[in-house]
């Protein structure tokens, strides 16, 4: 009995473990331009994405930027923006200028 419960258990164990790995925050890689609007602290500062996409960050992630330069960025989504429709809240991993 004891042959067999074992490995039953560490099969079990292996499949539930594998549910753990679907992340909905995993880490995507866009292209994309930076906007600026210079008018309300909410949603003044986004990225449009090639896909169509508007990300909204913080101004410290792009506050090296100009509005109007390409950029690449990889981010994180943290869900939809309810006051800036369609925008995605985003934390910004890493994001390059492109010419």
């Amino acid at each position: 009995m004891k042959k067999t419960l074992l490995p039953a258990m560490l099969f079990a164990c292996l499949f539930s473990c594998m549910d753990e790995d679907k992340d909905d925050t995993a880490i995507k890689q866009q292209e994309g331009e930076i906007w600026l609007s210079g008018g309300l602290a909410v949603c003044a500062e986004q990225i449009h994405l090639a896909n169509g996409d508007t990300l909204i960050v913080d101004l410290e992630d792009i506050m090296n930027f100009s509005a109007g330069d390409r950029v690449n960025v990889k981010y994180k989504e943290r869900g939809l923006n309810e006051a800036c429709a369609p925008g995605i809240n985003s934390e910004i991993i890493e994001i390059r200028k492109i010419e």
